[in-house]
């Protein structure tokens, strides 16, 4: 039975292992440390002892490597932040101020994405971060796509409170401005 198991979560790596790494570097934004949470996350499920009666386990895995890598933001060691696959602007040339306040905003946006919890941060990830359609997020989760636009929706709305009472409390501490 273990080795059922083990076989099929050998495929899923085999069919799904670039779709995992993507979603990981986009999700802690390092190279790096996806390698090691690809590493970590086939360890983990290759000794879980369940894995058998997983009935999605494309499905279970995708939910797997996000939970890790949200938690890596709150334990890991974040060290420098790189951004390889962020869009370049238009003129070609960021200014180290530019990528420093790009930088800050997509970890903030991490952060807070880190604070929904079940289906929500499943649909929210799957929908803006791997570009899923809502059929498909429906399917894999096992709701209708209309509770899905719904998910998605209120993880959005909660995404922006969150960022928006950050930037209140932000300016009410005195934040830096031109006239500073």
């Amino acid at each position: 039975m273990l080795q059922r198991g083990l076989q099929r979560l050998l495929e899923v790596f085999e069919h799904e292992g670039p779709s995992l790494y993507t979603l990981l570097t986009r999700l802690v934004l390092r190279e790096d440390v996806a390698e090691e949470l690809m590493q970590e996350l086939f360890v983990k499920l290759a000794n879980f002892r369940g894995l058998d009666k997983v009935k999605n386990l494309a499905a279970y895995t995708h939910k797997t490597a996000t939970n890790m890598a949200f938690d890596w933001h709150k334990t890991g060691d974040k060290g420098p932040c790189r951004l390889d696959n962020a869009p370049e602007p238009v003129s070609g040339f960021i200014s180290p101020l530019d990528k420093l306040s790009l930088d800050e905003e997509i970890k903030d946006v991490l952060c807070a994405i880190s604070q929904l919890r079940g289906a929500s941060r499943e649909a929210f990830v799957m929908r803006y971060i791997q570009q899923q359609s809502y059929e498909y997020i429906a399917g894999e989760i096992g709701k209708t796509p209309h509770q899905v636009r719904s998910l998605c929706f209120k993880a959005m709305m909660h995404i922006r409170y969150v960022l928006s009472d950050k930037e209140l409390r932000y300016s009410k501490k005195g934040g830096h401005g031109a006239e500073d």
